[in-house]
Parts: structure tokens; C-alpha cells; sequence
């Protein structure tokens, strides 16, 4: 019996980078808010990587995406379906297209009204964006990446991925602060860790304990996630790049974490 070839997904990712929302995309840049206004979009991605390119980001969360499967695959075979890992992968390749209409908006500052924006964007322009089956493309949209709710598992676990990713990026940023190469843009970066740490450990902590790879994650970067908090509890000056009613909002939620993290480690 002959089995029909399962498709390379990268190449959804291809067709898209060849419209013109996908060259929208590749001249914009990611955690613009934390980049000095003198400094080029090419400097930012060399000193943080393809993550920080809005188009190659889609390939990058596609890289994690095909990791954090794998190490599924070994530490809770099973978990995830064959069909499961498709739409995750496909879920990477898409979840941002709709930001070449609405624009990117920093995860802490995104509210519900945003996401309901992007959703529609996404939906309206589909057909622009993907000029072939889509039947996969509606799939991982609606039950992965628009999976608010938090009730459904892929949803869970693309979440999971994507705040990796945000971590990642973040100790990226940290390794520029430890080795002083990066005087151009120090300021910004340190605001960028800062910002990250606020949010993203918590919400990591608490995936840990149901997706190993979440855990394997946060033991390898031990050192340097504790390196970087302890980075800017030394220099709560950081928190001066927020507006000042945010201010104190934003050093609580810091210390949270922060809090979270060390009690994380003792166990």
C-alpha cells in the first residue's frame, strides 16, 4: 500500500516569505521597544539572532517547535500524536502572519482586544498570505495558535514553546550584559531581560512539571537565568524605561518572579 508523503512544512513557510506580507515582515524587527532608535535593525539581529527578525522568527520558532517534539517524543512518548506534531510545527511556521497587518506588540503589553485584532486579520487574509491547501493552515490556527482558553493541550503546549522562546532570546541579551560587547545598546538589552524575567519564569515553573522538555529547559539554563536575575536585582534603575505608573506594577511583578524562581530552585 502506498502512503501519501507526509509535506514538508517548511515550505509553507517559503510561500509566505514571498508575498508582500512576508517582506513585511523580514524589514521589521522584534522587542523593537527595547532598541535604542540609533541603532540599525541589522545591529539588533546580529547581536540577538534570527529570533528578533520578524519573518525568520517563524523559522526559528519552528526549530523549537521540532526540539521540544523530540525531546517529547524521548522523555513522554506518547504525549503527542503524529498528527499533533504536524499541526505544532505548522502552528510555528504561521502564528505571526497577521502581524504584518496589525503590527507586533510586545507580550506584556498585548491585551485580549489585540489577539481578537490579529485572529481576524489572520482569518480576513489567509488566502493572501497561503496560496495552496489550507486545510492544515485553519487547523493549527484555530486549535493551536488561537487557543486562548488554555483548556486544550497543543495550546498548552505551544505556549510553552513560545515562552522558550522568549527566555532564550532574553539570556541572549544577558550574554551581551556579562561580556560588556554590546555598550550601544546596554540600556535596552538590560530593560529586555528584565522585562522577560518578569513574565515568562512563572508561567514556565508551572508548564515544568507537565512537560518535561519545559524542565530539561530550565535545568540547563540554570545558572544563567539565576545569573540574569541576580543582574537586575542589582539595578532596579531598569525599571525607569517604563512609563511612571507602570513603574511599580512592573518591579512587583519582577520580584514575583523572582520569588518564584528561587523557590523553584530549592526543590
Amino acid at each position: 500500500m502506498e502512503h501519501t508523503p507526509r509535506p514538508r512544512l517548511i515550505e509553507i513557510h517559503k510561500e509566505f516569505e514571498k508575498t508582500d506580507f512576508g517582506k513585511t515582515l523580514a524589514g521589521r524587527v522584534r522587542y523593537e521597544r527595547y532598541k535604542p532608535t540609533n541603532v540599525s535593525n541589522e545591529r539588533w539581529v546580529d547581536l540577538l539572532g534570527a529570533d528578533v527578525n520578524n519573518l525568520t522568527h517563524l523559522a526559528l520558532t519552528y526549530g523549537l517547535a521540532q526540539d521540544f517534539i523530540r525531546v517529547l517524543q524521548i522523555l513522554q512518548p506518547g504525549y503527542l500524536t503524529s498528527e499533533d506534531e504536524q499541526l505544532l510545527q505548522v502552528a510555528a511556521l504561521i502564528h505571526d502572519w497577521a502581524e504584518s497587518i496589525v503590527g507586533d506588540i510586545s507580550f506584556g503589553d498585548k491585551t485580549a482586544n489585540d489577539e481578537l485584532e490579529e485572529q481576524a486579520a489572520f482569518e480576513t487574509h489567509l488566502a493572501s498570505f497561503y496560496n495552496g491547501d489550507t486545510t492544515l493552515i485553519n487547523k493549527a490556527r484555530t486549535e493551536v495558535v488561537f487557543d486562548h482558553t488554555g483548556e486544550e493541550k497543543l495550546g498548552r503546549v505551544f505556549n510553552a514553546i513560545e515562552r522558550v522562546g522568549y527566555l532564550r532570546t532574553a539570556l541572549r541579551a544577558g550574554s551581551h550584559i556579562v561580556r560588556g560587547d554590546a555598550s550601544d545598546c546596554e540600556e535596552g538589552l538590560r530593560w529586555l531581560v528584565a522585562d522577560v524575567l518578569s513574565q515568562q519564569p512563572g508561567p514556565l515553573i508551572a508548564y515544568s512539571g507537565a512537560l518535561p522538555p519545559v524542565r530539561q529547559y530550565l535545568i540547563n539554563q540554570y545558572e544563567q537565568i539565576s545569573r540574569m536575575f541576580d543582574i537586575v536585582a542589582s539595578d532596579e534603575g531598569v525599571f525607569e524605561n517604563y512609563p511612571p505608573e507602570q513603574r511599580a506594577a512592573k518591579k512587583s511583578q519582577f520580584k514575583q518572579s523572582y520569588v518564584a524562581w528561587k523557590s523553584w530552585q530549592e526543590n
